[in-house]
């Protein structure tokens, strides 16, 4: 936000987000500040519009952390009623706090902060929804993953289970999540099949050497606005997949870990799909792989850089609407 930004003459609306309410800070351009609690349900949301048109602040720059399920609602609201809203990342937020000196934190707090943070920022992107039917795919690929981490968990208690019923019982309930795995699996099928935006989508997806449909569709659900992002850098920053850089003077130069921000479902997913892109010689990313672990770079890094790669390729192909070309691949060693 500029100078010249016309958002700055709005004023900024701070929400803390909870289960059954949430707090509000509003700061006008004049200078003014109102606080003021609803319920997290369609009547909190009309007394909320009604409470702003009070204090004539009916369009806002509204911040939301994300925080989980319970703000998305609140979101979609804001944002047919015309507010410009964020949706912002929580450590950032936590750690803005600190700078400020915060010591007391409740709800009322929090949201005063979020006002404050909307001010100090300059490279914040406006929340824009899904289309329902990418929101739908989320939905049905994060319920995927619930009930596989589930499955998992009730498999290590068998390997451990000594107990002939428990072990019984358990053996009962993998079966119960297996056939829930293969119905959320022809429900996403189904999904895709009736949208041909998607079908479109995921057929460039998978033209990629080492993604398969499940990380196609994985891809799509975690990053539903991947076409709006101007740069392929932009979208690897956004799935947590960017190296932090620790710099001080002459003495501190330390590359990081990733940031590991945004989705872990995404990269999970994409970890998997960088190692079966990296066994086959015949795969357009097994030689890139080889020539970072030439240049010294470990095995765990190199597959880093792999998954890097896959995302930006991702974003390459569903921004120009183009199939793989195995040659953007490659790599000098």
């Amino acid at each position: 936000m500029t100078a010249s930004s016309p958002l700055l003459t709005l004023p900024r609306l701070g929400i803390d987000i909870s289960k059954l309410t949430f707090d509000v800070h509003l700061c006008t351009p004049g200078g003014r500040t109102h606080s003021a609690q609803f319920a997290n349900n369609q009547e909190g949301f009309a007394e909320l519009d009604a409470w702003l048109k009070l204090h004539r602040a009916s369009k806002t720059q509204a911040g939301i952390e994300a925080t989980g399920p319970y703000g998305v609602l609140l979101l979609w609201h804001l944002h047919t009623q015309g507010h410009t809203v964020y949706q912002l990342n929580p450590r950032r937020v936590k750690d803005y706090a600190r700078s400020l000196g915060r010591r007391v934190k409740t709800d009322a707090v929090d949201a005063t902060v979020i006002a404050a943070y909307l001010k100090g920022c300059e490279d914040l992107k406006p929340w824009e929804p899904a289309s329902q039917a990418l929101q739908d795919l989320q939905d049905l690929v994060r319920r995927r993953d619930q009930v596989i981490i589930s499955l998992n968990a009730e498999r290590n208690r068998k390997e451990k289970g000594t107990n002939k019923m428990v072990v019984a019982s358990l053996e009962r309930l993998i079966k119960s999540l297996k056939a829930e795995i293969a119905k959320l699996d022809s429900a996403i099928e189904a999904h895709v099949l009736k949208h041909t935006d998607l079908q479109k989508s995921l057929r460039l997806l998978r033209s990629i050497d080492g993604v398969g449909r499940l990380v196609a569709v994985t891809i799509l659900a975690e990053v539903p606005q991947i076409s709006v992002f101007e740069r392929a850098r932009d979208v690897a920053a956004f799935a947590g997949l960017t190296p932090s850089l620790c710099q001080s003077g002459t003495s501190v130069r330390r590359r990081g870990a990733m940031t590991k921000e945004g989705s872990a479902l995404l990269r999970k997913m994409l970890y998997m799909a960088a190692l079966h892109a990296v066994k086959s010689p015949r795969n357009a990313f097994h030689r890139c792989y080889l020539s970072f672990v030439e240049r010294g770079k470990s095995k765990m890094c190199a597959l880093g850089a792999i998954m890097h790669k896959l995302i930006r390729v991702a974003f390459g192909v569903l921004k120009h609407d183009s199939p793989f070309v195995k040659n953007f691949a490659k790599v000098e060693a």
